[in-house]
């Protein structure tokens, strides 16, 4: 391994075994870079930072506050829609008097008919083969139905003045049987009396209606039987009211078909 060269004290010259030579130039040195310029003082607003800024990087900043929702005011008293209760109850004293109208438009109809006609075609209730289908027709609608239903008009005005959808008042119950009561007279009437063919499908109809009317009176008392059960007897008016819409429409079919009996005695 060669042996480095004697150096001068100063550094500045080597022995190269003869003579000093002067040591080769070094390569100045890079220049320093500049000073960074000195930072702005901090404002005394910026001496706490947001919280978000302050969180540790990679952390989701926390969400802004939404924004506030005025609540809306409470609606008046007066615009309060009606309950359930008050609806249904609404709904059944309508179909109480629908009914109630339809009946009274058949009773005005038979009285109109017993002074039209003589006393002996009013009381006659058998049908003979003397008088035509269109008399007949007529006959049963006249004389056997429209006292039988004139007699339920009492009963079901009483409902809608004693029941609600709310309470089963005793006289309620009272009202309800009597109703009933005068409904199954009827449908004796309907099974009972002499239909002509020219009308029998519409009146088949009634009776079914007045059929599932009745049922629906009788699951009402049961609630009052069975320990004030409101849920029955709400049952059985809705469904009383439901099926009573159609007794209007069943008579004006009734009409409808007695103008096509024929007039001419068979």
């Amino acid at each position: 391994m060669a042996q480095a060269p004697p150096i001068s004290p100063d550094g500045n010259y080597w022995w190269n075994g003869q003579s000093w030579q002067p040591m080769p130039s070094r390569p100045a040195a890079p220049p320093a870079p500049p000073a960074a310029p000195a930072a702005p003082a901090k404002p005394e607003w910026l001496d706490q930072a947001p919280a978000w800024l302050a969180s540790p990087p990679g952390s989701a900043a926390p969400e802004p506050p939404p924004p506030a929702v005025a609540e809306p005011a409470p609606a008046p008293a007066w615009n309060t829609a009606p309950s359930t209760a008050s609806r249904k109850w609404i709904y059944l004293t309508g179909a109480l008097l629908l009914v109630v109208i339809a009946i009274t438009a058949i009773y005005v109809r038979g009285q109109l008919a017993y002074f039209q006609t003589s006393s002996a075609q009013v009381v006659a209730t058998t049908p003979t083969p003397l008088i035509s289908d269109y008399e007949q027709a007529d006959r049963f609608i006249n004389v056997d139905l429209a006292p039988s239903l004139t007699a339920a008009i009492g009963p079901l005005q009483w409902v809608g003045n004693s029941c609600t959808m709310t309470g089963m008042p005793p006289s309620c119950k009272d009202a309800l049987v009597a109703t009933n009561k005068a409904m199954l007279a009827t449908e004796d009437v309907l099974d009972q009396s002499h239909v002509p063919a020219c009308i029998a499908r519409q009146v088949q109809q009634f009776k079914y209606d007045w059929q599932g009317m009745e049922q629906g009176v009788s699951q009402a008392i049961s609630g009052f039987v069975n320990g004030n059960n409101m849920d029955l007897y709400r049952q059985g008016m809705v469904k009383f009211a439901e099926i009573a819409q159609y007794v209007q429409p069943d008579m004006d079919r009734i009409t409808a078909a007695e103008k096509t009996c024929s007039k001419t005695i068979p």
